[in-house]
């Protein structure tokens, strides 16, 4: 069952440095840990319903322990290796010496797991010295011509076609190794020889596959690494995880492989070098229960307790939050603002309480931490004044709702809709599309405009210049029905057009329009600007396009000038306006209309 949870895809061409390092621990810890519970349930078993004699449950005790240590190095060098799937090997050799290594590894710890095992037997049952030294020294002989074998061997392929050897640093330990196994043999430390054979099959075993486990950690931390993995990739796909939480969550969940690999790897370690399991037992019995340095425990048990708390308390939060928003605000039809404003409060609140019961259950005392926050709060409320004065408008603006997310607000020279309100800062998108952070201080102690405070109803203004001599009448009754025709401008309050002023080269004229949503006011400006233009040419009413006038004239040949344009002199002009509006203001008290200008 797990032996097939991380197997190496044949079908891919090219798997990445992480999927290869993560094929490679994960297809061998799984295993060997599933093979290693079935071993020893099934001793634990044949020992509490008392099947075996003693002698042989003795036995079958240290065959389990061969069995596993073979499985394991079997599985190590094949996942590292892969004689058949040269695209997932770790090591760069090529596939018939990668075959070779396979079985030379597997061969030394059979022989290593066979010497341990004629071992036990011959301690049960009472053989002679001679037969136990004979044993051991065929067994570190052979692990030692093995070793030599083994850095001997040329792996490498070059792209001449030639073989090269192992890196000498590499080729010439083995070798020692090797010889040293053997030359203590010859020379009778037997005892010295099987404990160097043992470090090198078992603890060379459990360190290699150590070291990958911290490699692949590594390669999860990086930035993208976690989104590349499988369970990355359905969390990308299943949820609304962004690449950045992704790579947050790759960090912790590398923390937690290496945690893992030192709670696993380091006991087994130790037991290999001497160590009793009752001295590992009780320093992880202390440690889990708390170290004292001075007036503090610290207590690994309870820390890890405390973060899980507050995991816990954490995901509880972002759920009730999501049902809270999704399931009861929006079948109540509540308002968006509102339902953000809650989905805050209720977020910092959840997330404040699983913090306190996480330091709670971590085991660190409440009291002494509010007099070390009382110590610190002269300190924080200099130091942080801003900060706090921030949080503090922040509660304001979620608890009073001046604006909320979606409402169009001009603060000071920015203007744009409000994308999050936070604890700390409010962010504005403005129409640009630039995200503008405002920290809240500043739309508390300063005037904010909102568009759409209570609703969306809004006026706009188009203001529109007339030349002087033109019909005003005409004019104001063109610009009236344009702003009624248009379809988004409301009936009610009904659109008026205002004559303003007479400005200094041009009759002013101002639409007013009552818009449903005044988020449609640059279209219906730009409509109704474009009406008047095509409105006016047809009734050729004028625009003035200057302030200063300018005199179109046609060149005529008895002139005896060549310019298309003659500049009337300033006092003129001025004469002539002041006629303009004289003649204007007396035909509008007549009743008159003006004659229309000729458009030649």
């Amino acid at each position: 069952l797990f032996g097939g949870i991380f197997e190496a895809d044949p079908s891919v061409e090219d798997p990445s440095y992480l999927s290869r390092l993560s094929v490679a621990f994960w297809s061998t810890l799984l295993p060997t840990l599933a093979v290693g519970v079935f071993l020893v349930s099934t001793v634990f078993f044949f020992n509490y319903y008392n099947v075996l004699r003693g002698d042989i449950g003795v036995f079958l005790k240290a065959l389990v322990g061969v069995i596993a240590v073979v499985f394991c190095v079997n599985r190590l060098a094949n996942a590292t290796l892969e004689p058949r799937l040269p695209n997932w090997r770790l090591i760069p050799v090529e596939s018939g010496p990668a075959r070779w290594l396979v079985r030379l590894t597997t061969a030394m710890a059979v022989v290593i797991g066979v010497n341990y095992f004629l071992s036990v037997v011959n301690d049960t049952m009472g053989s002679p010295l001679s037969l136990t030294i004979a044993r051991s020294f065929v067994a570190t002989v052979i692990v030692g011509i093995i070793l030599i074998l083994m850095a001997l061997l040329k792996p490498f392929k070059a792209t001449d076609g030639s073989w090269r050897p192992w890196p000498a640093w590499l080729r010439y330990t083995a070798v020692a190794l090797g010889l040293f196994t053997i030359a203590t043999a010859l020379l009778g430390y037997i005892g010295l020889a099987i404990f160097v054979s043992l470090q090198v099959v078992v603890t060379g075993t459990i360190l290699v596959t150590a070291y990958i486990g911290f490699l692949s950690a590594r390669a999860i931390s990086e930035e993208g690494g976690f989104a590349n993995t499988s369970i990355g990739r359905w969390l990308s796909t299943n949820s609304s995880y962004e690449e950045s939480a992704l790579d947050q969550l790759g960090l912790v969940v590398s923390v937690a492989i290496n945690l893992m690999i030192v709670l696993v790897f380091l006991p087994l370690i130790l037991l290999m070098w001497g160590f009793q399991p009752g001295d590992i037992e009780a320093w992880a019995y202390k440690l889990a229960t708390g170290l004292t340095v001075g007036s503090v425990t610290i207590s690994v048990t309870g820390i890890l307790t405390g973060i899980v708390v507050f995991i816990i308390g954490y995901f509880l939060t972002r759920w009730f939050q999501g049902w809270l928003d999704g399931s009861v605000m929006a079948r109540g039809k509540v308002d968006t603002g509102v339902r953000n404003s809650i989905r805050l409060a209720v977020g910092y609140a959840g997330v404040a309480l699983a913090a306190l019961v996480g330091v709670s259950a971590a085991g660190i005392d409440l009291s002494n931490l509010a007099l070390v926050a009382g110590a610190l709060s002269l300190g924080i409320g200099f130091g942080l004044q801003n900060v706090v004065s921030n949080f503090v408008s922040g509660l304001i603006l979620l608890a009073e709702r001046p604006f909320k997310v979606g409402d169009w607000i001009v603060a000071g020279e920015i203007s744009g809709t409000v994308k999050k309100i936070s604890v700390r800062a409010t962010e504005i998108e403005t129409f640009q599309r630039q995200s503008v952070i405002l920290p809240n201080s500043n739309l508390i102690n300063n005037a904010v405009g909102n568009w759409t405070h209570r609703n969306k109803l809004g006026r706009i203004d188009i203001k529109v210049g007339v030349a002087y001599g033109s019909d005003v009448k005409q004019a104001h009754a063109v610009l009236l029905e344009i702003a009624r025709g248009h379809p988004l401008v409301l009936k009610n309050p009904e659109p008026f057009v205002l004559f303003t002023n007479f400005g200094a080269a041009a009759l002013e004229f101002e639409i007013r329009v009552f818009l449903a949503d005044v988020m449609n006011g640059n279209i219906v400006q730009n409509d109704i600007r474009f009406a008047v233009l095509d409105e006016f040419a047809d009734q050729h009413i004028e625009i003035p396009s200057a302030p200063r006038a300018v005199v179109e004239t046609k060149k005529h040949e008895a002139w005896p000038i060549d310019d298309d344009k003659i500049e009337v002199d300033f006092a003129e002009q001025e004469q002539a306006k002041a006629e303009a509006v004289a003649e204007t203001k007396r035909l509008a008290r007549s009743g008159r209309k003006t004659r229309k200008p000729d458009p030649d």
